[in-house]
């Protein structure tokens, strides 16, 4: 059916608002005075008084629903009680969700995945026209690509029993119309607006317009996390166009699609629209978040289509008095009327929510804010009209003297108990390096006139010293061959230390102009000098972001910088050291045993460690300021991998408050490196993208060939990617912000979805031969162990049940019946084998024999096709990569193959194998072939290759990095 135009719309809209005050005969009176002798009319208004007595609240109807009303009759919707049970496909209907325009929602259960999930059955009047189903069908599938973790997946759409359906995931959680009914905390509203901008920008990216935003159509999950749903009324539009629609994004001049109270002006009036109506729409959701009343809700439809339309509601500071005036602007400039002066973008809108929630959360003024619930019961907005302006600003006057008083008084007692650091809110950011690429480990210069950083501008990493200010830098180790990380400037200056895989590698010292440089020890990533430049403190575990390091525990080690001697600081798991200032005690980072990484100190001559964040959050990288009364290290606490600070005793290491965030204009930074008198600080600022790529190869030539081809685009931290045997699906090392997660899709990179999906830290996923399951590490259990799960995310089991140390990286043979896999020990580690015909209870899992060579331990990556060798990585005591190399079942003996390299997979022959090195791939050969580079990007890095069954397709993970020196400088 036609969508009703726009006049006549409005016209029968007036006259329900008069009938609908009226009853019984003088209703019938009135519709037949109206009507006259206009039997169509009178066939639309009776049609809208009939749906008002059924759904009650006609208000909260979409727009589309009162146009389909028009020539609906009582078979509009089918009976839930009559499809109950039954099956459409593959999908059994076990009862009924919700009712919408565009149709009813049922869970459902598919058999064929062993899943719930949602089914969308159109009504009758929807798919009479075949024209409007094929449509349909056509938007449904280009939303289905959008892959993002934001947006509902859709997995289906199909016809079943003479019904049409769309099949798409089952979130269970509250919508954000049941979170405004209940009230809700202030950062909470803007993690969730902020989750839905993100949501709507990857739609509107790939030119797909939502045109329904509205509280029922947010989920959010027990997490946290966001979900925007019923993408019914979508619309495609051109995404090379920042605003202005295609011919295929303009909806039939004069016709209505959304929900009325959340239409832009140019969606009510019936114009075509874009991107920025559906800003709009989150900038109602945002209102009424903020405040518990709508901006645009009238008496009537009329009225509030007049509001859209003409009309500017009360600010949300004149309704809500809790309102902060920075949200007061970002709802208005979300609301503007004229829509070149609204946010152009959802990315802006998302961009500006960010800034304020980082705003908020460094500020002292509003550190309750993340406590406080913004809205009140609903009927107390129920008629915005009865507060004068005068009377809500007095209150609002009063409120704010209340809750500064109140915050003096309670500050003034707790701020005497932990000291107040810099006000790094009014700090100037100043970006310091501006190369292509990425600066990564700075360190500053003690009188803060100077840094290093880590740069590659010839192919290898180098040392750069760089004038604060400046724009021109000078390597410091282009003399090397190696590569050269993690420089850290002595106490008075003159010397830097830093690390170098040069043979021989190790830990290194060179003056502060690059000259003298002398190897004082065989170990040192990430040193950190004592105050009087005697030792140095370093890492057994080289990290880049927090994402890199190893699940395997690693130790810190204390160097003497006059005689190289080296002593055992931790036997733990610790990693990234910075040593205090008064030289008592050392922090550093760890994985706990919940999987989140958390900050401990220790003192510098040994001894128990002691925490200082035990969270939820992902804490790590820490430093300890110049004065030694704060620890500031990098956080997933505010939703961004942001620095945060924490106040603490040096003398102790114990925690003497809570966190509190450190603005800097990033959504992840890290590396913070502080001047002597602590008034400068500069820091990494990071983004990156890793994706699945794949390229060509000839077995046979042993040779790439082609250009690559992206499974995935926009994805942040894809990672150790496997093709299922089958070459049907991906399954990818999935690690965010706040989780680690096992995802699984499509080969083509379509239908991406996390096939775990909660706190724990799953990671190394393998493929069994038969394609239908996974073997992964998981530390659900409270220790690392090797888990199985199908493919369509049931059956999860746990396959081992080591003791201390655990069991990690599986490693699986070529007929699925045994299992490699590592257990670490308190040096080194060792490889089981485990026979999966048997359970745990019923064997004694059997210990391949030590590595002679080195005291070390072998890592496996692959079992040869032939199931009679074991390739993989070499490692010695100190965690560090030794090469590449073989261990065969008939002999009992490892084979050394290459001194560097890793990763290593076979090919189908059992001779040679595929491995990484200096961001190339590499074909190697066990029977003493020379290795050679096979594929090497033009730029960027790619990581973790692996081959397909068939050995024709390479793919691998292609990392995009940007990576810039900050400066954040006090003001005096």
């Amino acid at each position: 059916m036609p969508a009703m135009k726009a006049d006549r719309w409005r016209y029968v809209e007036k006259l329900y608002d008069a009938a609908v005050e009226l009853r019984g005969t003088e209703r019938a009176r009135f519709v037949d005075e109206v009507c006259a002798e206009d039997e169509e009319l009178r066939r639309e208004l009776l049609s809208l008084l009939e749906a008002e007595q059924k759904v009650g609240n006609f208000l909260e109807s979409p727009a589309l629903e009162v146009a389909a009303k028009v020539a609906a009759d009582e078979h509009s919707h089918v009976r839930p009680s009559a499809i109950i049970g039954q099956e459409f496909g593959a999908y059994r209907i076990e009862r009924l969700l919700g009712v919408g325009g565009m149709g009813q929602v049922f869970l459902a259960f598919d058999a064929k995945l062993n899943r719930q999930v949602a089914l969308k059955i159109l009504p009758p009047q929807l798919v009479s026209d075949p024209a409007h189903v094929k449509r349909f069908e056509r938007e449904a599938q280009a939303i289905s690509a959008l892959n993002h973790p934001n947006l509902v997946t859709i997995y289906d759409v199909g016809e079943a029993n003479g019904v049409n359906f769309i099949a798409t995931e089952f979130i269970a959680g509250q919508t954000v119309r049941e979170l405004i009914d209940a009230g809700l905390k202030l950062n909470t509203a803007l993690a969730i607006a902020t989750q839905v901008a993100e949501g709507l920008s990857a739609a509107h990216s790939a030119g797909v317009l939502h045109r329904d935003i509205k509280p029922e159509n947010i989920m959010v999950r027990p997490d946290g996390y966001v979900k925007v749903l019923d993408f019914g009324l979508a619309k495609l539009s051109d995404p090379s166009s920042d605003t202005q629609p295609s011919r295929r994004s303009q909806t039939e001049p004069g016709s209505l699609m959304g929900t009325l109270a959340y239409m832009s002006p140019e969606q009510a009036a019936g114009d075509e629209v874009d991107q920025r109506s559906d800003v709009w729409s989150l900038g109602v959701v945002l209102y009424e978040m903020m405040t518990g009343g709508s901006p645009t809700q009238g008496a009537n439809r009329l009225e509030t289509l007049a509001t859209i339309l003409s009309n500017d509601p009360l600010p949300a500071l004149a309704l809500h008095p809790a309102v902060l005036p920075e949200i007061d602007h970002i709802v208005g400039k979300a609301l503007e009327k004229d829509r070149e002066l609204r946010y152009q973008t959802a990315s802006d809108l998302r961009a500006d929510l960010r800034r304020l929630k980082r705003e908020l959360d460094s500020s002292p003024s509003h550190s309750d804010s993340s406590g406080r619930r913004m809205s009140l019961n609903r009927n107390d907005f129920a008629s915005p009209k009865r507060w004068s302006r005068k009377r809500v600003l007095v209150l609002g006057a009063a409120v704010v003297l209340a809750i500064l008083a109140g915050a003096w008084l309670i500050g003034a007692r707790f701020w005497k108990k932990a000291p107040s650091g810099p006000n790094w809110s009014r700090a100037s950011n100043l970006q310091l390096t501006i190369k292509a690429g990425s600066e990564l480990f700075c360190s500053l210069a003690p009188d803060g006139r100077s840094f290093v950083y880590v740069g590659n501008d010839e192919g290898n990493t180098d040392i750069f010293l760089q004038r604060v200010g400046g724009k021109n830098s000078t390597n410091l180790t282009k003399d090397s061959a190696g590569n050269e990380t993690t420089p850290a400037f002595s106490p008075d200056g003159n010397l830097i230390a830093f690390y170098s895989n040069r043979e021989p590698s190790g830990l290194y010292l060179m003056e502060a102009t690059g000259e003298n440089q002398r190897r004082i020890s065989d170990i040192g990533f990430h040193p950190s000098w004592s105050p009087d430049g005697k030792e140095i403190v370093v890492g057994a575990e080289w990290i880049g972001v927090h994402a890199n390091k190893s699940i395997i525990p690693s130790a810190l080690w204390i160097v003497n910088v006059a005689s190289g001697d080296k002593r055992l600081l931790t036997k733990g798991d610790a990693a990234q050291p910075s040593w205090s200032p008064g030289g008592s005690r050392i922090v550093y980072w760890h994985w706990s045993s919940q999987g989140r990484g958390d900050i401990a100190t220790i003192p510098a001559t040994g001894g128990p460690a002691v925490s200082v964040t035990t969270d939820d959050a992902t804490d790590w990288n820490p430093v300890w300021s110049p004065d030694g009364h704060f620890i500031y290290f990098t956080s997933n606490r505010g939703g961004s991998m942001n620095f945060w600070r924490i106040a603490v005793d040096e003398n102790t290491g114990k925690p003497l408050g809570t966190p509190e965030a450190v603005p800097t204009p990033s959504n992840y930074a890290f590396n913070i490196s502080f001047s002597r008198d602590g008034k400068s600080m500069i820091y990494v600022r990071y983004e990156s993208t890793a994706n699945l790529q794949t390229i060509a190869f000839d077995p046979v030539a042993g040779k790439a060939s082609g250009e690559p081809v992206w499974i995935t685009r926009g994805y942040t931290g894809v990672s150790t990617p496997q093709l299922s045997p089958d070459g049907e699906r991906y399954i990818i090392r999935w690690p965010r912000w706040t989780q680690e997660d096992i995802a699984i899709c499509n080969k083509d990179g379509s239908n991406w979805r996390a096939l775990t999906d909660d706190k724990f830290q799953d990671r190394h996923p393998r493929w069994f031969p038969d394609s239908k399951r996974i073997a992964f590490t998981s530390d659900r259990s409270g220790l690392n162990q090797i888990w199985a799960i199908n493919a369509d995310g049931t059956g999860l089991t746990q396959l081992t049940f080591a003791g201390e140390g655990g069991a990690t990286s599986p490693v699986l043979s070529p007929d699925g019946s045994r299992l490699a896999f590592l257990q670490l020990k308190s040096i080194g580690g060792a490889i089981f084998l485990l026979d999966l015909t048997k359970t745990w209870t019923e064997q004694t899992p059997v210990e391949l024999p030590p590595v002679t060579a080195l005291t070390g331990y072998f890592n496996p990556t692959d079992w040869s096709p032939d199931g009679e060798t074991l390739i993989g990585n070499f490692f010695n005591d100190e965690l560090r990569g030794a090469g590449l190399g073989t261990f065969a079942f008939a002999s009992g003996r490892y084979l050394k193959l290459s001194d560097s390299g890793s990763y290593p997979r076979w090919l189908n022959d059992g001779r040679r194998f595929l491995f990484y090195q200096k961001n190339s791939v590499y074909l190697g050969d066990t029977e003493g072939a020379v290795s050679r580079p096979i594929y090497t990007p033009a730029s960027y890095q790619i990581q973790d290759p692996a081959l397909s069954a068939d050995n024709r397709t390479i793919y691998f993970r292609y990392l995009q990095i940007e990576a810039d020196v900050w400066l954040l400088s006090q003001n005096d």
